[in-house]
């Protein structure tokens, strides 16, 4: 498979996956209640922006960050590498 194919196909997956993570709870995400230390329980959450203002809890989209511009950012970047990496050995041709 060329590399635009490739590009496009996995441009194409990463939007797909960004517009099902708000519909979806697929995002792994630490939850824990707004108190002084707080301890958090691994979960699956969605990208919602009403679902995120409208809980009283932490939430920490990958473990990394609670911010939901950077989640997405962190959605397409990993779907789109992922994509990359999953088309790139699944089409290679032997080469001998």
């Amino acid at each position: 498979m060329q590399l635009k194919k490739r590009l496009i196909y996995s441009g194409v997956v990463s939007a797909a996956t960004l517009i099902a993570s708000i519909f979806l709870p697929i995002i792994p995400c630490r939850i824990a209640p707004g108190v002084p230390n707080p301890i958090y329980k691994w979960t699956l959450c969605s990208l919602n922006p009403g679902d995120i203002n409208a809980s009283r809890h932490i939430r920490e989209y990958f473990g990394y960050t609670t911010s939901s511009i950077d989640s997405y950012i962190l959605v397409l970047l990993i779907t789109f590498l992922m994509a990359m990496i999953f088309f790139y050995y699944v089409t290679r041709k032997n080469k001998k």
